[in-house]
């Protein structure tokens, strides 16, 4: 029977190995997701520096040019006091210093610097966005590939069941992170210190599931402690969530604040159910750990 043990072998590695690649998209695709919101917490942040500082300079501009306005009417008058005495004893001549062109310049170096730096973040910010989709679609086209392959084999390393519903789970988790991105464009959201939490969280829960499956085949007991892991950082995820929400209603009241509301909750909840279905895919590697061993 070894024959036949050998002839089947290779189709039934076949599964493990993409639902390797496919976790492994997700880990990646959420690397893509926490560069794409931290990025664009910094061009947010630095925005709000750059429109300060222009404003400090132009502001000091202003007083510079007052002052100097001020110091030459005061220097007018007393040349003018002085112009007699400047005539009988030969006259003397004092050219003020020129400094608004200085302070001019410096206003338009501040905007030229803080729009170079906006324009590098929304590069690198476009940049991590089309990974996102990218590594979205490579998890799809696993799925699909998985699924074929799934319905020209007899025999499965575990339940066909389990096979399909764990693919489903951890690219319903890609999915989310790619509509997240998607939201956040087309609402203009700027990230909160709680969705950047959400999302490094779940970057962690994401891996914890590539470990599970890297392991499921030699070491399953070692698999189902990562996916306890996973299930313990979907834990802390709803947790963080349910923080989010309280802060966005614990604020002033009116028009602006409801469409804030609004939009950050829907974001909120891409991640909140992106954690969920990655405590599905934990429960599904745990099953499949259980029928095993």
């Amino acid at each position: 029977m070894s024959w036949l043990t050998n002839f089947f072998k290779p189709r039934q590695d076949q599964f493990t190995k993409l639902l390797i690649e496919q976790a492994a998209c997700v880990v990646k695709g959420l690397d893509a997701l926490n560069v794409y919101v931290t990025v664009s917490d910094q061009k947010a942040g630095g925005a709000k520096a750059g429109d300060a500082k222009v404003a400090d300079l132009k502001a000091g501009s202003v007083k510079v040019g007052d002052t100097k306005v001020a110091d030459h009417k005061s220097g007018s008058a007393k040349a003018g006091d002085a112009k007699v005495a400047d005539h009988k004893n030969g006259g003397a001549k004092a050219p003020a210093p020129e400094a608004a062109d200085s302070k001019t310049g410096d206003v338009q170096s501040a905007e030229s610097a803080s729009n170079a730096t906006l324009v590098d973040l929304r590069t690198n910010s476009a940049r991590a966005a089309d990974a996102v989709r990218q590594y979205e679609e490579d998890a799809d086209e696993i799925r699909r590939i998985l699924i074929s392959e799934l319905n020209r084999t007899f025999v499965t390393p575990f339940d066909r069941e389990d096979i399909s519903a764990l693919s489903r789970a951890i690219d319903d988790i890609m999915d989310y992170a790619w509509s997240t991105v998607q939201e956040m464009e087309m609402l203009h959201v700027t990230p909160t210190p709680h969705l950047l939490r959400m999302v490094s969280l779940l970057r962690e829960a994401a891996g914890e599931v590539h470990l599970a499956m890297l392991r499921i085949k030699d070491h399953p007991s070692v698999a189902a402690e990562h996916a306890q892991r996973a299930k313990a950082l979907e834990n802390r995820v709803e947790h963080v969530y349910r923080e989010a929400i309280a802060d966005l209603f614990d604020g002033p009241a009116g028009p602006k604040r409801v469409i804030v509301i609004l939009k950050m909750r829907e974001i909120y909840r891409h991640l909140s159910n992106a954690a969920d279905r990655g405590d599905a895919a934990a429960n599904i590697i745990t099953d499949i750990v259980v029928k095993m061993t």
